[in-house]
């Protein structure tokens, strides 16, 4: 994990808000051969050193994408044994391509974590310490509140000065990579999609978020 220097919370880029979690778009580009992505069968990778976490990613993005028509199967059923490259010579690259395309697929969506960022950022506390010190003591009795004239004379809210109080924001950022196999070597990038999940609620929100935007971009 990153860390970065303590900053003020209005001068960060990421979106976020205190408390809660958020979902950010934060890249997305198409080739002029995206079109090429329909009706091919798409291999749905997620690169991970973690199983559970490969079958969970890869189970939930062919859902998402089946859901809107598109023929998405996890590589984890295809291929139980897929490992990355370590030694990309040429030929173990065209190794692979054929054995993918050999299996069906001339499309392979490349899912993996780009990212994660810790950052500490200063909240600035201000405000009253209690409703008397907001409303004051102009109704404190009920003559007060009925007869104006009479009532105690209204003492006006202290405003307290609190120091910065710091707050940790994580942001996850996941990306998303399609390849047309079938096509020449310039031209087989279809696809990139990068989004940001800060302080999200749960492991299982960045999963189905991240699967949700990427049916929606690949559609």
């Amino acid at each position: 994990m990153k860390f970065s220097k303590i900053i003020i919370a209005s001068s960060l880029v990421t979106v976020f808000c205190f408390g809660c979690s958020s979902m950010q778009h934060a890249n997305s580009y198409k080739s002029e051969s995206f079109d090429s992505i329909k009706n091919q069968n798409i291999l749905v990778i997620s690169r991970t050193p973690q199983e559970s976490v490969r079958k969970s990613y890869e189970r939930e993005i062919s859902k998402q994408l089946r859901a809107r028509g598109l023929n998405a199967a996890p590589s984890h059923l295809i291929f139980p044994d897929l490992q990355p490259l370590t030694n990309k010579t040429v030929e173990r690259l065209a190794q692979t391509i054929a054995m993918f395309r050999n299996e069906g697929f001339e499309v392979i969506l490349i899912t993996s974590l780009k990212d994660v960022k810790e950052q500490e950022v200063l909240r600035n506390e201000e405000g009253f310490g209690s409703l008397l010190e907001y409303y004051g003591n102009k109704y404190v009795t009920l003559k007060g509140y009925y007869d104006d004239v009479n009532a105690p004379p209204k003492i006006y809210p202290l405003e307290m000065d609190y120091e910065p109080l710091p707050q940790k924001v994580v942001t996850f950022i996941l990306e998303a990579v399609t390849y047309n196999l079938g096509l020449p070597d310039e031209q087989r990038l279809l696809s990139v999609v990068t989004t940001e999940f800060t302080n999200p609620k749960s492991a299982s929100s960045i999963k189905k978020g991240f699967a949700k935007l990427l049916a929606e971009e690949l559609e």
